[in-house]
């Protein structure tokens, strides 16, 4: 038995009847996690466990588990009281629990080649359940009769900042854009993954303007674009490249939530379900619809974007942060028609040294009808062929 355990109960004293319990919800972070009804009457059999007012504060809680852990005889025995849950069967709950959910703090780095960072690990704090509290909370919580308690959480900071291993300014988490594509065929997947590649550790200079289609170079075979469907002048049909509106969305998303100005930016001609929800989305078509930002931030910003998934991708924006608090309103969808289109609408605040500036994008969407067409592609030009 964990010696600390030892110090947390002392025997079964008393025969309590058998309660019908509901499930109980453990909170960790945003995370939430049901224990079956099930698991929470297997918990219980009275014990005799520290009185409640021990673990008050968690570091004397702590101290006082170390001494009467480590000696025979301690100086003041511990207050008892009785439980109608063995702290013994939550806390082996807990310790598996962990198992799952402790993350190790991962130390960043980065590598800087000219004007591109080539490799780079974001910060992660270390992020432990506090076994000996949350087993605490929880049986505190069910003799009481709650049905939820937080989980007790110990953070660990990594030992570097990820300032200190640039001169930059790249050194927080400013921004992030995230979409999912679930349903996309192969060819759309392929060049999604070809399009994060284009922008994977690109920096932005303080002042700079950024374009996404300067940076995202060529839509080509060369360039190792695959056919898939686009919507180019009037008409959906295959083109090369199909699919890349999924990384100018998501970086369109990870510029407002920035905080960044958006220079230029226009939606889709009709309503796209991989961009939902819709007022969020931002196409891009070489030569004639562009994403443009400007970094009016201290620093550069590292452009990072990666997939969480098969079906998830973020695009993470590292700089400087100047304390602008960005509020990101939930997108409005009206006018919607029968036949598909629709209107809507996207407010951004953000407030700098006390000042806040509010900022509307719209978006107009056609009748999806207005734009199918069946084609014929022939892989050999790349070159749709219109039937007659």
């Amino acid at each position: 038995m964990d010696k600390y355990l030892a110090a947390m109960f002392v025997a079964g004293l008393v025969a309590f009847p058998a309660i019908t319990r509901a499930d109980f919800t453990l909170t960790y972070g945003k995370q939430s996690i049901t224990v079956p009804a099930a698991t929470v009457e297997s918990w219980q059999g009275s014990a005799a466990i520290m009185a409640p007012p021990v673990f008050s504060t968690p570091l004397s809680a702590r101290q006082l588990l170390q001494q009467y852990a480590g000696s025979s005889a301690p100086a003041a025995a511990p207050a008892l009281a009785y439980s109608n849950f063995n702290p013994a069967a939550v806390y082996g709950y807990i310790k598996t629990l962990a198992g799952q959910l402790d993350q190790p703090v991962v130390e960043p780095a980065i590598t800087v080649n000219g004007n591109r960072v080539t490799a780079f690990t974001a910060p992660i704090n270390g992020v432990q359940l506090d076994l000996y509290h949350s087993t605490m909370d929880i049986v505190n919580a069910l003799n009481n009769g709650a049905t939820a308690t937080p989980l007790g959480i110990i953070t660990t900071q990594p030992t570097q900042s990820l300032g200190s291993l640039n001169n930059l300014g790249i050194k927080t988490l400013i921004g992030r854009g995230s979409s999912n594509f679930a349903g996309s065929p192969n060819n759309r997947r392929h060049n999604i993954a070809v399009g994060i590649q284009k922008f994977q550790g690109l920096l932005v200079a303080p002042g700079q303007e950024f374009s996404f289609d300067d940076n995202l170079g060529p839509v080509t075979a060369d360039a190792g674009f695959l056919p898939e469907l686009v919507i180019d002048n009037g008409t959906t049909l295959p083109e090369l490249g199909g699919g890349l509106c999924q990384v100018s969305t998501t970086t369109f998303r990870a510029a407002m939530a920035a905080g960044l100005p958006i220079t230029d930016r226009r939606n889709h001609a009709y309503a796209v379900s991989y961009y939902s929800p819709q007022g969020t989305d931002a196409t891009i078509y070489p030569g004639s619809a562009d994403l443009k930002f400007i970094n009016n931030t201290p620093g550069d910003i590292l452009i990072w974007p990666y997939e969480v998934d098969k079906n998830n991708m973020n695009f993470d924006f590292w700089g400087t942060s100047d304390g602008r608090q960005v509020t990101l309103e939930k997108p409005v969808v009206y006018d919607r028609q029968s036949n598909g289109a629709m209107k809507a609408s996207w407010t951004r605040d953000i407030t700098i040294n006390s000042t806040t500036t509010s900022q509307t994008f719209n978006s107009n969407y056609q009748s999806p009808a207005l734009f199918h067409e069946t084609v014929t592609y022939v892989s050999a030009t790349g070159t749709p062929i219109k039937p007659n």
